[in-house]
């Protein structure tokens, strides 16, 4: 990775992190934030997509009446 994209990754990272909320974290912790950021990436990479995006999961959940 170039030094100029490996930068803008890094804007990137810290851009999310900032609309996210975490300006404390960036601040005082930049390298963490990278470091998790690449750690999400990552394990993003290992989900698999469903055959059909609109599948759910899991079964849909259901209302109990209370009678």
């Amino acid at each position: 990775m170039s030094v100029k994209v490996a930068h803008e990754s890094k804007l990137d990272v810290f851009s999310l992190a900032l609309k996210a909320g975490l300006e404390k974290a960036v601040n005082e912790f930049p390298d963490d934030v990278t470091a998790a950021a690449q750690a999400a990436a990552q394990a993003r990479g290992f989900l698999l997509a469903p055959d059909d995006p609109a599948a759910e999961p899991w079964p849909p959940m259901r209302v109990r009446t209370s009678s």
